[in-house]
């Protein structure tokens, strides 16, 4: 009878010993979901305030592909070319090209599919962080735009992407061009296709040091409150949104939210004030002449 007894409670020991490890593991696992939730870093959450760029684990070939699926092609080719109902001021000379002829200016370099970059341009380069480097004679008014965009709106910005080399620039743009000839393209249409989105080696703006690609380089950035205090005040550090909505048949590249360019603030702010593109800015310069 007493040894039965003695089994009882020893048993009962057990069964005591199991719920509490039991509740144990439940507690530890709901503090582990709460600490990640709250201390977690997301796409959606800030970045430390000294931090320019991060997530570097996603590379390069997501800024400049812009996410223009090639299911997308049909209304990118339509923005391209300047028939999406938007009225455009033709700054264009007789074949259609808009040339930097007389200015010169290092900060209004322009660079496109009509004017590539010149063989003896040179610069220098300043590093933002590990991976990402802009133009030294601009990278003190690029951090400065993203210190202050973070305090006055409390929001999320840093670089997704800024200088490229000729290398990179050459991967991204013939993974473009791969993805839509798997789409069914043919190389000529794909080549086309994929320059209204990623640019030819050569003609990119990033080549200079001088563009920057914010944040995931989607169009949801346009929705983001950096953005809006972009349009507001980027122009105050000498930046300006490179491709507007409604210039595609100017700029031959499509609206693209993220992209800014530094062009020096006394510019910045007349292209703001007579809303130009870059393009536009040029020819209305040369024709001051």
């Amino acid at each position: 009878m007493y040894k039965r007894q003695r089994i009882l409670r020893r048993n009962k020991r057990l069964r005591y010993a199991r719920i509490r490890t039991l509740v144990i593991l439940v507690l530890i696992a709901v503090g582990s979901v709460a600490f990640f939730y709250t201390n977690g870093k997301g796409k959606n959450e800030e970045t430390p305030a000294n931090s320019y760029a991060v997530d570097t684990v996603e590379s390069d070939d997501t800024a400049d592909s812009h996410n223009v699926d090639a299911g997308d092609a049909d209304t990118e080719d339509r923005n391209v070319n300047g028939t999406d109902g938007t009225e455009n001021r033709d700054v264009d000379d007789t074949d259609g090209k808009t040339e930097n002829k007389i200015i010169d200016d290092w900060r209004l370099i322009l660079v496109n599919s009509d004017n590539p970059i010149p063989d003896d341009y040179s610069f220098d380069l300043s590093s933002l962080d590990e991976f990402r480097k802009f133009d030294s004679r601009a990278i003190d008014d690029l951090k400065k735009l993203i210190e202050d965009c973070r305090r006055e709106t409390g929001g999320v910005i840093w670089v997704q992407s800024a200088y490229r080399d000729r290398g990179t620039q050459e991967r991204l743009y013939n993974n473009k061009v791969t993805q839509y000839m798997n789409s069914g393209k043919s190389r000529e249409e794909a080549e086309k296709l994929a320059a209204a989105s990623v640019s030819k080696p050569g003609t990119s703006e990033h080549e200079v040091g001088l563009a920057v690609d914010f944040n995931y380089a989607n169009p949801g950035f346009e929705n983001t409150k950096a953005f809006k205090w972009l349009m507001e005040n980027a122009h105050k550090y000498g930046f300006i949104l490179r491709y507007p909505d409604g210039k595609q048949s100017i700029t031959k590249v499509i609206y693209e939210p993220w992209h800014f360019r530094y062009v020096g603030k006394e510019h910045a702010e007349v292209i703001k004030e007579k809303g130009f593109c870059l393009e536009e800015y040029i020819e209305y310069l040369n024709n001051q002449q």
